[in-house]
């Protein structure tokens, strides 16, 4: 059985004057995704987070969240979503403990103590409940924003940029305790970001978005499929090689050489196969290394944006 769509995004459009921010996009979330929105900056991920949070008003197209349309159901939908946008906002001077009892009162909760607690241990903030805000570190602040997420115990929890400005370590906490909602919560993830590595770790579906328009949509093991790579192999002896190759059923693979730098089109299971080739010909294989077409597709649009 097909899990349920959480999120719908049909012909979703936005302009701000002569510019299209969206642009007909279509998308479908299902019930207990971690979905990666991914796109390089500027390609219309925060606008489309925008539109599905109702603070920016759709120019075209339908947003269903839970299975009901936003724009006649925005407040019964929203109750039901934790969101982080950009840097969370906090009341510096006062603890974490306090600025997430205010979170809550301001979402028509009153959460006991030892709930607040209980999410702030979540996040991995225990033992810093009664510390002022202004005393964390950019990664406490992350963590903090998404204790304030949970609060309302949402169903859908959308977060942008979520790792941005984090040390190495507050991104594996991040990314942990995404995998914690996601697994042990029952919470769908929407997870927007321009960082590909980050997406692949945990999302299992994802779309690409660029220039507003939804360009790759699917889930991450097919998408990011090691059967396609193009591998590179350094050898000692590029005259050597070519002769070689060329004499043999790799010729068809080969899609470009450079001196003693050639690159085949295949499977990671041939590499091996391939090294083994070469080595009993005799060649010093200085380096073998391998990128998937979606990683180059996605460095392409990404420095086309820069």
């Amino acid at each position: 059985m097909h899990p349920l769509p959480i999120i719908e995004l049909r012909h979703l459009s936005k302009t701000f004057g002569d510019l299209h921010a969206v642009d007909d996009l279509n998308l479908d979330v299902f019930e207990g995704d971690i979905f990666g929105f991914l796109g390089p900056n500027g390609a219309g991920k925060s606008t489309t987070i925008r539109m599905m949070l109702s603070l920016v008003k759709p120019s075209e197209g339908l947003i269903s969240i839970f299975g009901k349309e936003l724009n006649q159901n925005r407040h019964e939908i929203l109750q039901r979503i934790g969101c982080i946008i950009e840097d969370p906002d906090f009341y510096l001077y006062l603890s974490g403990e306090k600025n997430l009892d205010l979170f809550a009162r301001l979402s028509g909760k009153s959460p006991e103590t030892k709930k607040i607690h209980e999410l702030m241990e979540l996040v991995g903030l225990k033992g810093r409940e009664q510390d002022k805000v202004k005393t964390y570190s950019h990664g406490m602040k992350q963590r903090l924003g998404i204790a304030q997420t949970l609060i309302h115990d949402p169903d859908l929890i959308i977060l942008d940029e979520p790792t941005t400005g984090l040390d190495p370590q507050g991104i594996i906490d991040v990314r942990n305790l995404i995998l914690h909602l996601k697994n042990d919560l029952r919470k769908t993830i929407f997870l927007s970001s321009h960082l590909l590595h980050e997406v692949e770790q945990i999302a299992t579906r994802m779309a690409i978005i660029n220039k507003g328009k939804a360009v790759v949509q699917g889930n991450v093991s097919e998408l990011l499929s090691t059967h396609d790579l193009n591998v590179s192999v350094e050898v000692d002896n590029g005259e050597r090689m070519n002769s070689l190759i060329s004499s043999s059923a790799w010729q068809h693979k080969l899609i470009k050489k450079s001196g003693g730098h050639f690159e085949f089109r295949i499977s990671k299971e041939e590499i091996p196969v391939l090294n083994q080739f070469l080595n009993g010909a005799g060649l010093a294989i200085y380096g073998t290394s391998y990128r998937r077409n979606l990683e180059d597709y996605f460095l392409k649009l990404t420095q086309d944006a820069s």
